[in-house]
């Protein structure tokens, strides 16, 4: 299994929680036991670890996220915009991966999941994090 392919599958968790407005620790347990779930032993530590850091530094992620948006709090962005930024700026905050794969990463997930301009937007928003 590929930190990629993780990568999606946390999206995909955190995209769910989002659409639901709960944390991602919530629903952490059923994404994992579906029948279509199909990561390693690895790959569910990855989900597990990220769910928990995610749920535990949300004020955290969410202050840095509107620190660093122009003319837009994140209740105006669409839920795929919103779900990749909490993630991405959880991963930059509190993980130890360079700042360029986490943003290639997610501006990736967001040119595949998101709207035409939304990967240009994330790109920037991050950009900006990282520069502080």
């Amino acid at each position: 299994m590929s930190r990629k392919t993780a990568r999606e599958e946390f999206f995909k968790l955190l995209f769910e929680a989002e659409l639901n407005e709960v944390d991602a620790t919530e629903v952490l347990e059923d994404f994992i036991s579906r029948d279509d779930f199909k990561l390693s032993k690895a790959g569910q530590e990855f989900l597990e670890r990220y769910a928990n850091g995610v749920t535990e530094n949300k004020a955290e992620i969410q202050r840095t996220i509107d620190e660093n948006m122009t003319g837009w709090t994140l209740d105006r962005i669409g839920n795929v915009e919103r779900t990749l930024l909490k993630f991405a700026t959880y991963e930059l905050l509190k993980e130890d991966v360079g700042y360029e794969i986490v943003i290639n990463e997610i501006v990736e997930l967001a040119k595949k999941y998101g709207e035409e301009k939304s990967h240009e937007f994330i790109n920037g928003v991050l950009a900006k994090i990282v520069n502080k």
